[in-house]
């Protein structure tokens, strides 16, 4: 029996290759998404931090300007990033429509190929029996039965 061939295959290869682009785009904005909000628990932390050692004892009030003013660089900072986070994740969302767009492009080309693959071997086990059938027939014949 020979094997299946898939008239589409080089359509298939073609929209698998751009699903895997899609899918390594969505990972990096993912991990873009992730290093920001890293760095804002990183922010959140330190502005914790500060805000304690404000008050500690044995700081002068140079000291408490310092931690105020550091305070304050935080706050933008994470101002900064919040803004960058949103317009991230907005990128984020866009590659991951992209990314199920192609993912279901290939998988409408792959479920025919299974069909059809099926539908092959489905016929050509028919055909092995007709053809079987005939050789059982005619030996039938020929030893007279």
């Amino acid at each position: 029996m020979r094997r299946f061939a898939f008239r589409l295959e080089k359509l298939l290869e073609y929209r698998s290759f751009y699903e895997r682009r899609a899918e390594l785009v969505l990972a990096e904005k993912s991990g873009r998404c992730a290093l920001l909000e890293n760095r804002l628990a990183e922010i959140a932390q330190s502005r914790a931090r500060a805000g304690r050692d404000m008050f500690a004892p044995g700081r002068d009030l140079a000291d408490f300007r310092a931690s105020e003013l550091y305070i304050i660089r935080l706050d933008h900072e994470r101002d900064k990033l919040l803004k960058e986070l949103v317009l991230a994740q907005a990128e984020r969302e866009k590659a991951r429509l992209e990314y199920l767009d192609k993912h279901r492009d290939r998988e409408v080309i792959d479920k025919l190929k299974e069909r059809r693959e099926k539908e092959y071997y489905h016929l050509a086990q028919l055909e092995e029996i007709k053809t079987l059938d005939d050789i059982g027939r005619r030996s039938l014949v020929e030893t007279g039965r």
